[in-house]
């Protein structure tokens, strides 16, 4: 967590001394916080994943830990000290073209968590030169005390000088090396001065915040998210306050791109927010990397790689994916690397988890760092084959594995001619079942996110229940458009039709179930036979729909690539509402409380109800779960759901 009062909307006016002649192309970099801690790696939770308020002890439904972070890293909570976890992180990276890494350090002293973040920053050097990346600091020195601000940054900085400054991999401008310090904060222009005097050998470029930078005897200036007093800074306020920045000619300037900002301290009880920068589905980190990429500056800073505390992170996470790595990859066109290509470094990190073969998964990793993704796919893959026919396990407590289930990952369900590349990567699922039992039902289950984000999982309350469960990850507006996901859902149960007998289970026992835009889609494939009849399956085949807080108007993402407000009602082709027959599947409809649901989500599935059993339909059960919000009434759901499937498995 920092202290620091950000940008305000006006930037500062500055002076700029370097230039930063490096190369033709612009260098791009990462900034990278080594400050989370796990109790598997490092004996306890750390600090950035608590903040004294969330568990990680405790599970959510759909399997995460709680944690200080409105997202969720797609690798699971990880430490920072973890190898495979450096691994996966640096590889990501190259994978996606992003030249190096900027660290938050925050010095030598043993204090706090600082001499563990130090260590951490030593192993992830360790890494990132082993993938022939790049590296720089950023100091943090609001860690000093006052009393000994001098003499604890003069030691920090000649440690920089004695170990790194001098190394091939540190960014250097014009032969010096690229420091950048956020703020600064304790440090003044006078003591600026004594402690450069102490770093003649290397003479770094330092690097401040606008605001601070000319203050403080700074070289040149970074650019940063621009949040400050709590505000939501919209798109124009902060296009307005990278364009202020980006207008000086006269070089010392560090581009930024963010994806957006939404911190949580608040909801940890720390302190008020600092403000909101809407991510808009990945198109304020699109437009800032574009800016940035178009400005005068030579080197372009990503803001962040993984600050959940404040949500400022790109790495792949549960809600939006790989959307920010694609796009960095798209954009900057690294090598021959792909977007298959940039997901093995989180399929390695899964099973070194799974206690895959070491050596194999070794000499993965080091094609991967020689930039030879292709050769390493087998290698993975094989590995991958043997761990998967084993025991099933989750990422989340990979030592807990049960013998009575598989769990085979990362199918592809859409037809492989005419797939797109958005549907090769997305068009993926996972598949749990029982070995050694015999005609078992099946639940389909579609992850929720407003049909913009979220990842596949298999819910913790379907796990060792003698069913199947195919959780399905679908292609995501705003990159794709209606009805790219509808075809999808459609997809992924005619691949369980075909498919499920192989694994024991019974094609007449399918369920489909998902919660929120999961719901929506499991509603609509059940109700509107037209997209399962493309697939060449009759929608009255599924034994049962269970949508879990669907919308049953014309879904608020379809209405939005209409340029159709959220709170103006539709019912069309895309409303099951729309659709309501008396023919259709079994069905159990569930919401949550009336006044604690999204708006107007009780009243939709209620008038629903009624129309179906209006329209003749014999088995519409609709359920409201007083107490429970949206995000929370799956829990007391899946009991209900378990219920209907065994109830109609048995017909």
């Amino acid at each position: 967590m920092r202290s620091l009062a950000r940008l305000p909307l006006v930037a500062a006016v500055w002076w700029l001394v370097s230039s930063l002649a490096i190369a033709d192309d612009k260098l791009v970099l990462a900034h990278y916080m080594p400050w989370y801690g796990t109790r598997e790696v490092s004996g306890q939770w750390g600090w950035h994943w608590t903040m004294d308020h969330y568990d990680p002890e405790r599970l959510k439904w759909d399997g995460p830990r709680m944690a200080a972070s409105h997202e969720y890293p797609l690798i699971g909570l990880y430490d920072s000290g973890d190898p495979a976890a450096l691994e996966c992180q640096v590889l990501q990276m190259k994978l996606a073209g992003i030249d190096g890494v900027i660290v938050d350090w925050y010095g030598t002293k043993d204090h706090l968590d600082y001499a563990v973040n130090h260590r951490n920053t030593e192993v992830l050097v360790g890494y990132i030169k082993r993938a022939g990346l790049r590296f720089a600091i950023c100091y943090e020195d609001q860690a000093l005390k006052e009393a000994e601000a001098i003499g604890q940054g003069k030691a920090d900085l000649q440690w920089l000088e004695a170990n790194w400054f001098g190394d091939d991999a540190y960014v250097k401008v014009d032969g010096r090396p690229l420091l950048l310090v956020f703020g600064p904060q304790r440090l003044k222009f006078n003591q600026w001065i004594e402690i450069r005097a102490a770093l003649l050998p290397s003479r770094p470029l330092i690097h401040g915040l606008p605001h601070l930078a000319k203050e403080t005897g700074m070289d040149g200036v970074y650019a940063w998210p621009p949040v400050v007093g709590g505000k939501t800074i919209s798109p124009e306020q902060w296009r307005k306050e990278l364009d202020l920045i980006y207008a000086n000619k006269s070089g010392g300037l560090i581009a930024v791109a963010f994806p957006g900002f939404k911190d949580i301290y608040k909801q940890a009880g720390k302190h008020e927010s600092y403000g909101r920068i809407d991510s808009r589905d990945g198109a304020t980190f699109s437009e800032t990397l574009d800016l940035a990429l178009k400005s005068n500056a030579k080197i372009v800073q990503i803001a962040t790689w993984n600050d959940y505390g404040e949500g400022t992170g790109i790495e792949p996470g549960l809600d939006n994916g790989y959307r920010y790595l694609d796009h960095v990859q798209q954009t900057l066109k690294p090598a021959a690397f792909t977007g298959a290509d940039l997901r093995l470094p989180a399929e390695l990190y899964r099973l070194r988890k799974r206690g895959g073969d070491t050596a194999d998964l070794n000499k993965a990793a080091d094609l991967l760092c020689a930039g030879k993704p292709s050769e390493a796919t087998g290698l993975i893959a094989k590995v991958k084959a043997k761990v998967e026919d084993g025991a099933a396990a989750f990422l989340e407590s990979p030592a807990a594995s049960d013998p009575d289930y598989h769990l085979e990952t990362d199918r592809f369900y859409q037809k492989a001619e005419g797939a797109t590349e958005a549907m090769k990567l997305r068009c993926r699922l996972d598949i749990y079942y029982p070995v050694n039992k015999g005609k078992f039902a099946t639940v389909v289950w579609f992850h929720g996110g407003g049909l913009s984000k979220g990842n596949r999982s298999i819910p913790i309350a379907l796990r060792h229940q003698g069913i199947a469960v195919v959780a399905v990850n679908y292609r995501l507006s705003p990159e794709n458009k209606s009805p790219a996901y509808l075809e999808d859902a459609a997809a992924a149960v005619a691949w369980t039709f075909a498919n499920i007998a192989k694994f024991g289970g019974d094609p007449e026992a399918i369920f489909v179930s998902g919660h929120s835009a999961g719901a929506y889609l499991t509603a609509m494939i059940g109700l509107d036979k037209r997209w399962l009849a493309k697939e060449g399956i009759d929608a009255d085949r599924i034994a049962g729909l269970i949508p879990l807080s669907s919308q049953m108007i014309t879904h608020f993402a379809i209405r939005d690539e209409r340029g159709i407000d959220e709170k103006q009602p539709v019912v069309d082709e895309f409303a099951p509402l729309y659709h309501v027959r008396k023919d259709a599947p079994p069905m159990l409809v569930v919401t949550g409380d009336r006044e604690k649901e999204l708006m107007g989500r009780y009243e939709e599935n209620a008038y629903f109800w009624r129309m179906m059993k209006l329209v003749g339909h014999p088995d519409t059960t609709l359920r409201e779960l007083e107490g429970f919000d949206h995000g929370l009434m799956p829990e007391p759901a899946f009991p209900l759901l378990l219920e209907f499937v065994r109830k109609h498995a048995e017909r």
